[in-house]
């Protein structure tokens, strides 16, 4: 029995012994303080905003066309004959002086035919004194006669001075046409120009009416403006049609791009030339006034340009980016707590760069310009206004969380036993 009773106390001491220490570390674990475990801030979305203030915008409407001579002539000729001589700048594109020939037709037969008028003037002039001669003979001769009375016209050849002096205007005025047709043997520049196209060439026979080439004046050229119905509602067309120094008429500044240079020229608008049925829009025509000045820098004609005119003045308006403007019509402002408002606004302009708020807005309120797809009100957001970042908050600030950093199960057990030990 005892050796029984020595053998189980030698098992079981040992069992008793793992036990023992076991619960001892189950009750040191349990008894170990406990490390307070903080959730991660949620982080907060960052936006850029600014203050705003209402301001006067001038409108600029955009729009495009074509440049087009503002006087432009087309040479007929108005004799018929042959061309035998051409100017040297007489080719498309060339410029020419006024009073310049650029095309002579044969003269020859209209040389003959002045002289042959000529001939007849002075024997029409001839007639004509015949005619005077005897009528004054024949006033002589009835005095002499001791005839009574006064002699008929008849006697004294006064229809026949007359038919004398008819015949002499006709034939003077053969002359005149005559030289008028040699004239017109010489088609000569009525301006200064350039050469836009040519019809003949040296040699060639033309009929009278035949069409010679085509001209314009290089004073000043002119460009056709389509403004939309919606365009025309910030321009005062009134003031267009005014002319003269005082003339409000708008200004407007034409561009267009080379490769990567741009070139613009100024001009103003003259007159509108109406409705285009099919479009329902206003052509609205500009004029550029000495548009070759700039020999680097013409303006020539058939070129494409974009036209950027001065429309209305918007009073009180507040201009934002285009970007800031959701839907057309909601902006996102911020309250002194940097938290988002939906606010619906009214727009009274928009390009393609900016849009003019007119209601909706005061005068100091924060305007978010970062684009924000989607956002409730009321949501907190990290600000920058004004290019000014947001001054750091400190630890339990309210609205500082996303600032914190969450501390560690180390440090917030080394702080736990800290505040034991106090």
């Amino acid at each position: 029995m005892k050796s029984v009773a020595k053998t189980v106390a030698q098992v079981a001491l040992p069992i008793l012994v793992l036990a023992g220490a076991y619960a001892g570390t189950q009750a040191v674990k349990n008894s170990a303080p406990q490390a307070q475990r903080r959730d991660a801030p949620p982080s907060m979305l960052a936006v850029e905003a600014v203050t705003l203030a209402p301001t006067d915008y001038p409108v600029v409407l955009l729009s495009q066309g074509t440049v087009k001579p503002t006087t432009e002539t087309t040479l007929v000729s108005e004799v018929t004959g042959a061309v035998t001589e051409l100017s040297e700048r007489f080719e498309v594109g060339s410029e020419f002086d006024a009073g310049e020939v650029l095309v002579q037709l044969d003269r020859r037969d209209y040389q003959i035919a002045l002289t042959g008028a000529l001939a007849n003037v002075a024997q029409a002039e001839a007639t004509l004194e015949q005619e005077r001669a005897q009528g004054t003979q024949a006033a002589a001769d009835w005095q002499q006669l001791g005839r009574r009375g006064t002699p008929s016209s008849l006697t004294l050849r006064e229809p026949q001075m007359a038919a004398a002096e008819a015949a002499l205007d006709a034939a003077r005025a053969e002359v005149e046409r005559a030289r008028l047709d040699l004239q017109r043997t010489r088609i000569v520049a009525p301006y200064a120009g350039r050469v836009l196209t040519t019809a003949v060439s040296n040699g060639q026979f033309v009929n009278r009416g035949a069409t010679i080439g085509s001209i314009y004046a290089m004073d000043s050229v002119d460009v056709s403006l389509p403004l939309t119905s919606r365009q025309r509602e910030y321009i005062d067309l009134p003031a267009i049609e005014q002319t003269g120094p005082d003339s409000l008429a708008p200004a407007v500044e034409l561009e267009t791009r080379l490769g990567t240079t741009t070139r613009s020229w100024s001009g103003r608008i003259v007159r509108t030339e109406g409705i285009d049925a099919a479009t329902q829009q206003l052509n609205m025509l500009a004029r550029v006034e000495q548009p070759f000045a700039s020999a680097a820098s013409p303006l020539r004609v058939g070129q494409y340009v974009d036209a950027r005119i001065s429309g209305r003045v918007l009073e009180n308006v507040f201009v934002v980016p285009r970007a800031a403007v959701r839907d057309g019509n909601e902006v996102l402002l911020l309250d002194g707590e940097s938290r988002v408002l939906r606010r619906s606004v009214v727009t009274v302009w928009a390009d393609e760069d900016i849009i003019a708020i007119g209601e909706g807005l005061a005068e100091g309120d924060v305007l978010v310009t970062t684009p924000v797809a989607t956002i409730a009100d009321g949501t907190p957001v990290r600000a920058i206004v004004d290019g000014v970042e947001p001054a750091p908050q400190r630890r339990g600030e309210a609205g500082g969380g996303n600032l914190q950093r969450p501390a560690t199960d180390a440090e917030a057990a080394g702080g736990q036993g800290r505040r034991s030990e106090s």
